[in-house]
């Protein structure tokens, strides 16, 4: 350590105090003071690379890369939607429908549902009151049970 260093340290707290009286107490107090300067100031002069709150500032430093955990395929399974299969183990809770799926999949999934129970009363309504009976068959659907098949041939 520098001894101008360490002389400018020692006369800036004799300084401070410089209109008090030097008593036993006193002296006990500068002594812990100074020590305390000393520590401040010679921890901040030293290596940058060193000082872990500035290090980013400095030309030349390059961060680790952070390692990309392994998830267990267990995990995956659980957190994997029902609708679309996709993992869901970064959604925020808040975009989580039941239990571990989308909550856009259940979304478009109760829409879906909505339009397709629409469209079967309509169906339900149109074939109320159809005979079945009275229907006639296209060519496509005359089946000849008159041909016999023989197996292997």
């Amino acid at each position: 350590m520098d001894e101008k260093f360490v002389q400018g340290v020692v006369g800036g707290v004799l300084n401070r105090h410089k209109n008090r009286t030097l008593d036993k107490n006193r002296i006990q107090t500068l002594m812990v003071e100074i020590a305390a300067n000393i520590d401040l100031v010679s921890s901040v002069k030293g290596l940058a690379k060193d000082n872990p709150l500035s290090i980013e500032m400095w030309k030349g430093y390059e961060p680790k890369p952070v390692e990309k955990e392994e998830l267990s395929q267990e995990y995956l399974d659980y957190w994997t939607c029902d609708i679309c299969n996709e993992h869901t183990h970064e959604v925020d809770y808040d975009y989580l429908g039941n239990g571990t799926n989308h909550l856009g999949c259940e979304l478009k999934q109760e829409d879906l549902q909505k339009k397709s129970d629409k469209i079967m009363k309509q169906v339900e309504g149109n074939m109320k009151d159809f005979d079945l009976s009275k229907s006639k068959s296209n060519e496509n659907s005359i089946v000849d049970m008159t041909a016999t098949t023989r197996k292997g041939k």
